[in-house]
């Protein structure tokens, strides 16, 4: 009995040491923190800070402490927990930028204390239009005041498909005029040559004016009626494409009035004139990509590449329409012949130049980019292409190697696969167009915003190809746009920049700057950008590359106290050119996006 009794008495005080030792955990509460609770922030943090009211327990304790920030219900990823030296602070570094809406911070001590709170999070930008009651404006393009812009008209689709139609008419007729020069000059003196090349130089001209009206529509605003009108196509001398595609009308135009009556081409007045109009319609197609890896090749490469393609399919084009159109006398058997022999230069420049237009544009992401998987696509079609084109060619030359003339036998045997040929040149074209319309991983797209003047241009550089431009507009005390752009190397992690007042009085900031590769990223007074300290600022930009850690970038600026700031040019420009823009670069209206890649 006395054995029971000791045992309930030691029973009963373990039960009440752990009691006790229960209602003494849990007791500690976090005090502040940063974000702080209910705070809407507008730059993406580079780490959580929390600071509690009572020691937490060494840097054990800290290990085993569970700390989770969500945004929208999905986690964000953050660094492993580090305790202060004053023993109460914990700070734990963010991986990746906060979406946007309510996030929650839930953490967990060992020794059993608990809490959270919420802040709000508004450091990426929106393509919502801002509403009543909003308290987060939306981005706006830098330098146009207010937060609206005009939206431009949704013609992709329509332009896409009169880019197609232009690039059967132009081959027609450039690929045709270059076949009778090259294969049959006696098919000038047939109509039906003649009625062939008046109908391709209206449809083509017909479709450049549709095609020049929807970019017109699309570029200005203006409605699509009124951009029919010459006079509201100012708009393209705004732009390289739009520069070409007013030439190619005007080239095309002038080689629709020599083809109108075909035998001009031959006159020795005009071979001259024709010859070079044939070359600049093809050199228009030159700048559709001019941007990405080896600019000056790939400008020479395109040339080459549409000229082959547009003598394809305008040869093609026709052989079907016009020599077989009945059967006829010798000229007509050599014309297949010459048709034959012009096949294979006509291949090998064809898959030389779109393998290297591919690598040029897409590398390796061939099968990982939209563009990239179109490219397939035609690659397969262009396959097919080869493989029908290479059977016409053998059945000519081992049927019609001594024919002296073209019978009826043989017209009706070679228009069927003549049409084959033909209409999958049609489709390959279509795959041309459809890859205009998207943008390969290697090119960057176009900025199409207005101008912006940089009072400040910071070039930075130093080991390991590592540089940076720091530029800030417009350089006074108060709301300021900050464009950072890296240029070397080409693959960079952890890119982080620091801006850090010499007056002690003032903070600094410090921007986890999302880029992983050769771009710009965009932050401004729209979400909160202010540097109220005037004098000299000192920037830090620090950066991890795939062999490691890159050598600090350290330089420094003048913020004016309110004076006017003189802008200086962009980088790399002349000091006597005018203010300078925003580089063609998918910049960001908050650091949290990602820009494209460059070469």
């Amino acid at each position: 009995m006395r054995k029971f009794i000791r045992f309930l008495l030691l029973l009963v005080g373990a039960l009440v040491a752990l009691g006790a030792t229960a209602s003494a955990e849990g007791q500690n509460t976090l005090e502040s923190s940063n974000p702080a609770a209910g705070e809407t922030i507008t730059l993406a943090p580079t780490q959580l800070q929390l600071r509690f009211a009572q020691p937490i327990g060494g840097n054990d304790a800290v290990a085993q402490m569970g700390l989770v920030l969500t945004c929208e219900s999905k986690i964000t990823n953050l660094g492993p927990p580090q305790l202060a030296t004053d023993g109460v602070t914990v700070s734990a570094a963010l991986t990746q930028v906060p979406q946007n809406g309510n996030c929650l911070v839930e953490w967990q001590l060992p020794d059993g204390s608990r809490g959270s709170f919420s802040f709000v999070s508004a450091t990426q930008p929106t393509t919502t239009s801002i509403k009543p009651g909003d308290t987060v404006p939306p981005p706006t393009i830098p330098g146009v005041p207010g937060p609206e812009t005009a939206s431009e008209p949704r013609l992709g689709g329509p332009i896409g498909l009169m880019r197609w139609l232009v690039y059967i008419g132009v081959s027609a007729l450039f690929g045709g005029l270059v076949f009778l020069k090259l294969a049959w000059p006696e098919g000038v003196e047939y109509g039906v040559t003649e009625r062939h090349f008046r109908i391709v130089s209206v449809a083509t001209i017909a479709a450049l004016v549709v095609h020049i009206a929807l970019v017109v529509s699309q570029s200005s605003g203006a409605g699509i009626l009124a951009s029919f009108l010459p006079t509201n196509w100012g708009a393209l001398f705004d732009s390289t494409d739009g520069r070409a595609l007013l030439t190619r009308f005007l080239v095309v135009c002038a080689l629709g009035w020599f083809a109108w009556v075909t035998e001009r081409i031959f006159e020795e007045t005009y071979v001259a004139a024709v010859t070079i109009l044939l070359a600049i319609s093809m050199f228009t197609y030159g700048f559709d990509r001019a941007s990405g890896r080896l600019v000056v090749v790939g400008i020479v490469l395109a040339i080459v590449h549409v000229a082959v393609t547009s003598v394809w399919v305008g040869g093609a084009l026709l052989v079907w329409r016009v020599i077989l159109h009945g059967p006829g006398e010798e000229d007509l058997v050599l014309a297949l012949r010459g048709w034959s022999r012009i096949a294979t230069p006509l291949t090998i420049l064809v898959v030389v130049s779109g393998a290297v237009m591919t690598w040029r544009l897409d590398g390796y992401n061939v099968f990982a980019s939209g563009h990239g998987r179109v490219v397939i696509l035609k690659i397969l079609l262009t396959g097919l292409l080869i493989f029908v084109s290479a059977a016409i060619r053998g059945f000519i030359m081992r049927s019609l190697a001594r024919a002296k003339a073209l019978n009826e036998r043989a017209v009706l045997r070679l228009k069927r696969p003549v049409g084959i040929e033909l209409s999958i040149s049609v489709v390959v074209l279509a795959a041309s167009s459809w890859l205009a319309s998207m943008r390969p991983p290697y090119v960057l797209p176009v900025y199409d915003g207005p101008v912006v003047d940089y009072a400040i241009v910071n070039e930075m550089s130093g080991a390991d190809d590592f540089r940076v431009t720091l530029s800030i507009t417009p350089g006074n005390v108060g709301a300021n746009q900050v464009l950072i752009e890296l240029f070397g190397p080409e693959r960079v992690q952890n890119f982080i920049v620091t801006l850090t007042p010499t007056s002690p009085d003032y903070p600094g900031y410090r921007f986890y700057v999302p880029l992983t590769r050769r771009g710009a990223a965009l932050t401004g007074p729209e979400v909160g950008l202010k540097l109220n300290a005037p004098g000299q600022w000192d920037v830090s930009v620090k950066a991890v590359s795939t062999i490691g850690d890159l050598p600090e970038l350290t330089s420094s600026f003048v913020i004016a106290d309110g004076a006017t700031v003189t802008t200086v040019p962009r980088a790399g420009s002349d000091p006597s050119s005018p203010a300078t823009t925003v580089p063609p670069a998918a910049t960001t209206t908050a650091p949290g996006t990602t820009v494209a890649p460059s070469g």
